[in-house]
């Protein structure tokens, strides 16, 4: 996917119940993005496997340290759907077994092959 002459990049980070590690992922690469002047280049959001928070803000106890650094996180969260596998390029899972189960629900093998850990992207160490 394009707009104007850049890529766009779409990204879902996902965690168990989407209130504490995905909104935060989310809420850092946002600021990273813009930070960088490229907020017109991706698309990022968030998501949890289970809908017990779905409608609620992210944890205050997170979003009180994150605004100490200079993050907002105010997304509301929501449950994963079908459709996040062909929303996007990348669905970034907080663990292991977030792994297992959302490269479960992948409905074909290049859907599952978008699943990723987020640790997967950090340097040795």
């Amino acid at each position: 996917m394009k707009t104007s002459d850049k890529t766009l990049h779409r990204l879902l980070f996902i965690c168990l119940g989407n209130i504490c590690r995905s909104p935060a992922a989310e809420g850092v690469m946002r600021a990273k993005v813009h930070a960088a002047h490229k907020d017109d280049e991706f698309v990022i959001d968030s998501a949890g496997i289970g809908d017990w928070h779905v409608g609620q803000l992210p944890d205050r106890r997170m979003r009180e340290r994150g605004a100490l650094r200079g993050y907002r996180f105010d997304s509301r969260a929501r449950q994963i759907r079908q459709s996040d596998f062909d929303d996007f390029d990348l669905l970034l899972v907080m663990d292991s077994d977030n792994y297992r189960i959302v490269t479960a629900k992948a409905p074909t093998e290049e859907a599952r092959q978008k699943v990723r850990m987020l640790t997967d992207y950090l340097p040795e160490g």
